[in-house]
């Protein structure tokens, strides 16, 4: 009977820390999801003013946006690394959009 209360307690316990782990992750992935909103948000809105202003047309590079002085150089919020300076932004229907 005490081996059966110990395995039963086994149980619940590797049950609890599966129930944390995948909370854990599932969180994470969720902030990582708000990092790049963010930082992609950023982009599309110094586009859009770009745009607006009427010094950019087409298609455009990041890199074009880092040159006008529209944007500083934004970094990956996951690895740290500098955003591709070769993402594509077009302004479609008064709205900034990737390519």
């Amino acid at each position: 009977m005490e081996k059966n209360k110990s395995n039963v307690l086994y149980i619940i316990i590797f049950i609890i820390i599966l129930v944390v782990v995948s909370a854990f992750f599932k969180n994470l992935k969720a902030h990582q999801k708000k990092e790049y909103l963010v930082v992609n948000n950023r982009i599309l809105e110094a586009a859009k003013k770009c745009f607006l202003e009427e010094k950019c047309e087409g298609e455009i590079l990041l890199k074009d946006l880092y040159e006008r002085k529209y944007l500083n150089v934004q970094v990956n919020p996951i690895t740290k690394e500098n955003m591709d300076e070769n993402i594509c932004i077009k302004y479609d229907n008064n709205e900034a959009k990737f390519c």
